[in-house]
C-alpha cells in the first residue's frame, strides 16, 4: 500500500500553499488568502498594527477568536458573599502561537478578552513576522471554556459548586503585534 501526498491548494486561486513547520494556518503567496490546513477552509483573519512598548524583534501573535456564551445556573461560594460571575455573551481571545506556557495562555487570554483589541487593520505583516498558529480550533474551544472557569475560580471566596452551560463558536484569527523572546511575551499592548 502506498500513500500519495497531495499538496494543499488555495481554495480561491488554486496556487500551491507553502507553510512554515508547525503552522496550522497557511497564507497563499499569490492572493493572500489564509487557509486552515486541517480542513482546507478559508479563514477570517485580521492583522492589527499599533505601537507596542518594548524592545527586541516585533512579531505578530495569532489569537483565535470565539463568540462565547455562558449561563450560570447555580453557584455556591463559601467565605464571601458573591454576586453572579461572568455570564452572557462576549468574544474570547486565545493566544495560539509562540509556545506559551499554560498559565501564561490564561493570563494573556484574560488580558486581551477583558480589553478587546482595536487599532488600524493592515493587509500584511509590517515590521515583523507572524508566529505560527500552533493551537487547533478545537483545542482553542477547550481553552476558552477553561478561561471562563478561571474567571469564576479567581473570584473571592471558595467555589464549592458551579452548574453552567458554555458554548464557543469560532470566528477567526486576529494577529496582534508583540515583542517575544525565548518563549515569553515581553510586551503586549495594554489597551
Amino acid at each position: 500500500m502506498s500513500i500519495e501526498l497531495v499538496p494543499l491548494k488555495c481554495p480561491k486561486c488554486g496556487s500551491v500553499l507553502k507553510a512554515r513547520r508547525k503552522d496550522l494556518v497557511y497564507r497563499c503567496e499569490n492572493c493572500g488568502t489564509f487557509v486552515y490546513a486541517p480542513t482546507g477552509e478559508v479563514m477570517n483573519v485580521k492583522i492589527l498594527n499599533f505601537e507596542v512598548p518594548g524592545q527586541g524583534k516585533k512579531y505578530y501573535m495569532p489569537f483565535l477568536m470565539y463568540h462565547t456564551h455562558a449561563e450560570i445556573y447555580n453557584e455556591e461560594v463559601r467565605g464571601f458573599f458573591a454576586e453572579r460571575g461572568m455570564g452572557g455573551e462576549w468574544i474570547t481571545y486565545i493566544p495560539a502561537g509562540g509556545q506559551i506556557p499554560g498559565e501564561e495562555v490564561v493570563r494573556i487570554s484574560k488580558t486581551v478578552t477583558s480589553k478587546p483589541p482595536h487599532g488600524p487593520e493592515i493587509d500584511s505583516f509590517r515590521e515583523g513576522s507572524p508566529l505560527p498558529v500552533e493551537i487547533s480550533v478545537e483545542e482553542g474551544e477547550k481553552i476558552a471554556e477553561f478561561v471562563f472557569l478561571s474567571y469564576e475560580v479567581d473570584r473571592p471566596g471558595i467555589l464549592q459548586d458551579l452548574k453552567y452551560s458554555f458554548s464557543a463558536k469560532f470566528k477567526g484569527i486576529t494577529y496582534l503585534p508583540v515583542y517575544y523572546q525565548q518563549g515569553y511575551v515581553i510586551a503586549l499592548r495594554e489597551y
